[in-house]
Protein backbone atom coordinates (compact mmCIF):
# COMPACT_ATOMS: atom_id res chain seq x y z
CA UNK A 1 0.00 0.00 0.00
CA UNK A 2 2.32 2.87 1.44
CA UNK A 3 5.76 2.39 1.46
CA UNK A 4 8.32 4.46 4.17
CA UNK A 5 11.39 3.81 5.29
CA UNK A 6 12.52 3.94 8.79
CA UNK A 7 13.58 7.57 8.24
CA UNK A 8 10.35 8.91 7.26
CA UNK A 9 8.46 7.09 10.10
CA UNK A 10 11.29 8.99 12.75
CA UNK A 11 10.31 12.37 10.96
CA UNK A 12 6.68 11.29 11.75
CA UNK A 13 7.16 10.65 15.18
CA UNK A 14 9.17 13.33 16.29
CA UNK A 15 6.33 15.94 14.53
CA UNK A 16 3.54 14.46 16.17
CA UNK A 17 5.51 14.60 19.85
CA UNK A 18 6.55 17.90 19.10
CA UNK A 19 2.65 18.83 17.64
CA UNK A 20 0.45 16.69 20.14
CA UNK A 21 3.02 16.50 23.32
CA UNK A 22 4.60 13.38 25.38
CA UNK A 23 1.52 13.71 27.76
CA UNK A 24 -1.17 13.10 24.85
CA UNK A 25 0.88 11.03 22.41
CA UNK A 26 0.11 7.62 23.83
CA UNK A 27 -3.47 8.03 23.59
CA UNK A 28 -3.64 9.49 20.04
CA UNK A 29 -1.05 7.00 19.49
CA UNK A 30 -3.20 4.11 20.76
CA UNK A 31 -6.39 5.89 19.26
CA UNK A 32 -4.61 5.67 15.52
CA UNK A 33 -3.88 2.04 16.05
CA UNK A 34 -7.42 0.93 16.72
CA UNK A 35 -8.66 2.51 13.70
CA UNK A 36 -6.05 0.93 11.46
CA UNK A 37 -6.48 -2.24 13.23
CA UNK A 38 -10.43 -1.98 12.10
CA UNK A 39 -10.06 -0.70 9.50
CA UNK A 40 -7.35 -3.68 8.05
CA UNK A 41 -10.19 -6.37 9.70
CA UNK A 42 -12.93 -4.89 7.50
CA UNK A 43 -10.89 -5.17 4.49
CA UNK A 44 -10.08 -8.81 5.67
CA UNK A 45 -13.51 -9.57 5.85
CA UNK A 46 -14.85 -7.75 2.29
CA UNK A 47 -11.76 -9.32 0.98
CA UNK A 48 -12.63 -12.76 2.02
CA UNK A 49 -16.60 -12.00 1.36
CA UNK A 50 -15.66 -11.48 -2.64
CA UNK A 51 -13.65 -14.34 -2.72
CA UNK A 52 -16.29 -16.37 -1.19
CA UNK A 53 -18.90 -15.15 -3.80
CA UNK A 54 -16.28 -15.74 -6.88
CA UNK A 55 -16.29 -19.12 -5.22
CA UNK A 56 -20.05 -19.33 -5.58
CA UNK A 57 -20.08 -18.27 -8.92
CA UNK A 58 -17.77 -20.76 -10.03
CA UNK A 59 -19.30 -23.56 -8.31
CA UNK A 60 -22.66 -22.68 -10.08
CA UNK A 61 -21.08 -22.37 -13.68
CA UNK A 62 -19.80 -25.79 -13.06
CA UNK A 63 -22.93 -27.21 -11.72
CA UNK A 64 -24.81 -25.50 -14.92
CA UNK A 65 -21.73 -27.55 -17.32
CA UNK A 66 -22.92 -31.10 -15.41
CA UNK A 67 -26.38 -30.34 -15.86
CA UNK A 68 -25.96 -29.40 -19.38
CA UNK A 69 -23.72 -32.68 -19.64
CA UNK A 70 -26.43 -34.92 -18.45
CA UNK A 71 -28.94 -33.66 -20.42
CA UNK A 72 -26.84 -34.22 -23.36
CA UNK A 73 -26.17 -37.80 -22.03
CA UNK A 74 -30.20 -38.28 -21.66
CA UNK A 75 -30.77 -37.33 -24.95
CA UNK A 76 -27.96 -39.58 -26.19
CA UNK A 77 -29.21 -42.48 -24.18
CA UNK A 78 -33.12 -42.12 -25.42
CA UNK A 79 -31.60 -42.05 -29.07
CA UNK A 80 -29.78 -45.47 -28.56
CA UNK A 81 -32.49 -46.89 -26.95
CA UNK A 82 -35.09 -46.67 -29.81
CA UNK A 83 -32.58 -47.19 -32.37
CA UNK A 84 -31.97 -50.63 -30.34
CA UNK A 85 -36.02 -50.89 -30.24
CA UNK A 86 -36.63 -50.47 -33.51
CA UNK A 87 -33.67 -52.75 -34.58
CA UNK A 88 -35.57 -55.49 -32.50
CA UNK A 89 -38.92 -54.88 -33.40
CA UNK A 90 -38.73 -57.75 -36.43
CA UNK A 91 -37.80 -59.99 -34.07
CA UNK A 92 -40.29 -59.72 -31.29
CA UNK A 93 -43.46 -60.39 -33.71
CA UNK A 94 -43.60 -65.00 -33.76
Amino acid sequence: MFESSFLEMLVIGVVALLVIGPERLPTVARTIGGWIGRIRRFVATTKADIEHELRADELREMLNKQEEELRNLKIMMSEKTAEVRKELEPHDKP
